[in-house]
Parts: structure tokens; C-alpha cells; sequence
């Protein structure tokens, strides 16, 4: 991972993550995560504009607050598939109603945002009403893998350590802190990267050696080693 990170910008908005860090820490496709962000076929006569501001546009390089709006991006393709077009139109609501720039990642989002998106896109395509709890419950549950400051601004990430269709059973032992190791993915109580814990893996160390030496449980270094595992892949 590259780090650009420049004086007097937040660490949470430093242009710290590459597309491809990103969609792996995700489990959403590189093309995904570089059409959200930096669009698609802009100036042919096809083209997707993106949906989400990038730190830097120019260098391609996304912050931790892109990573958390992708994060909660990813959720409406991770199974309903909404049409990226009522996407765009039902955020473009969100943000005006909100009066929020940045609505994915707003305080409010969580309050009434989340239903003002649905209710938009309930009006542009035929969601039942199974679809639309659904989509609640499952935008609930990615937004409380965000810690926030006192100011209601994400702090820290917990990432979907498997790729799995339960979201709501998944642990929250990687965490990902713009504070901590310039963002790199963590195994949060023994404040180890994970990348260290699958570099000792693949020398020979046990699960069992590494979670006394780092004095948490066991379950905790094999939630490492398999989001580490997804991470370099």
C-alpha cells in the first residue's frame, strides 16, 4: 500500500488507498470501485459519471472517507443489484434532502437518510416490500461497522472479513483507522496489522504461538489471517 499522505489534511481524507486496495478490502471488483470513483467512458457517448468524490482524482488515490462511502455503497450491489442509474438519482435526493454533500457518510444517514433512499428508489423501480426491509436492515448493519467521532465523522471502519451473505454475525476483529498504521488493516485488540500476522503465518509461526505472543484469542488471529488472506489476493 502507497501512502501520499500531505500535512493539513485530516488523516481521515488523506489520499491514502489505490482502487485496488480498496475493492480488496471491500470484496468489490477493481472496475467497480474505479467507475464509482473516478467514472467510466467520460467523454464518449457513453459514459458514467462517478458517484462518489475521490480524494484525488488526478492521482487516483481514494481517502479513508471514500473507503467508508464505498463501504456503505457496496451494500446495495452486494445483493439487490440496484440499477446504478436510480443509484445516482436516489443519492442526488438523499443530498438535497439532507443538505449534505457527502450523505452516505452523514450522521443523518443513519436517522432518516436511509429511508429517504429508499423511498426514492422505491418511486423509480418496483421494490417489494421483503426488498425494501431487507435493504433497511442491511444498511443498518454496514452503517454500525462505522465508528464516529463526537462530530458524528467516521473514525474507523470494521470491514466484512468474509464474504458471506450474513452481515449481521460477521466479527469486527479487523478494523481499519486512518490513526493507525497509515490506515492499514488491523487486528484491532492486539493493534497488529494484519499483513504482519499472515507474514508470520506463511514463516512457520502457529495461530496459537502468535495469539499469546499478541495476548488475544485464537478466533481473533484466524479472522486476520482470512481477511489478510482476501486482502493480498
Amino acid at each position: 500500500m502507497e501512502h501520499i499522505f500531505t500535512h493539513r489534511i485530516p488523516p481521515a481524507e488523506q489520499p491514502a488507498y489505490k482502487a485496488s486496495e480498496v475493492a480488496a478490502v471491500l470484496g468489490v471488483p477493481k472496475t467497480t470501485i474505479g467507475a464509482w470513483c473516478f467514472g467510466q467512458g467520460i467523454g464518449s457517448g457513453r459514459s458514467f459519471k462517478p458517484l462518489v468524490e475521490p480524494a484525488d482524482a488526478v492521482r487516483r488515490y481514494l481517502s479513508f472517507i471514500n473507503l467508508c462511502e464505498l463501504h456503505v455503497l457496496a451494500v446495495i450491489r452486494r445483493h439487490h443489484l440496484i440499477n446504478m442509474t436510480t443509484v445516482r438519482s436516489s443519492l442526488d435526493y438523499v443530498r438535497k434532502e439532507l443538505r449534505q454533500d457527502r450523505p452516505l457518510i452523514a450522521q443523518e444517514f443513519m436517522t432518516n437518510g436511509v429511508d429517504l433512499f429508499i423511498e426514492r428508489t422505491s418511486q423509480l423501480i418496483n421494490v417489494s416490500h421483503n426488498g425494501q426491509t431487507a435493504l433497511r436492515g442491511e444498511f443498518q448493519q454496514a452503517l454500525e461497522r462505522i465508528d464516529r467521532n463526537a462530530h458524528g465523522g467516521p473514525v474507523r471502519l470494521f470491514p466484512y472479513s468474509r464474504i458471506s451473505s450474513d452481515v449481521v454475525h460477521q466479527p469486527k476483529a479487523v478494523a481499519i483507522d486512518p490513526q493507525i498504521s497509515f490506515g492499514r488493516p488491523i487486528l484491532l485488540s492486539a493493534g497488529v496489522m494484519t499483513a504482519v500476522i499472515s507474514d508470520r503465518f506463511m514463516a512457520g509461526d502457529s495461530v496459537a504461538e502468535m495469539a499469546q505472543d499478541y495476548g488475544v484469542a485464537e478466533i481473533d488471529v484466524d479472522e486476520a489471517l482470512r481477511f489478510a488472506q482476501r486482502f493480498a489476493a
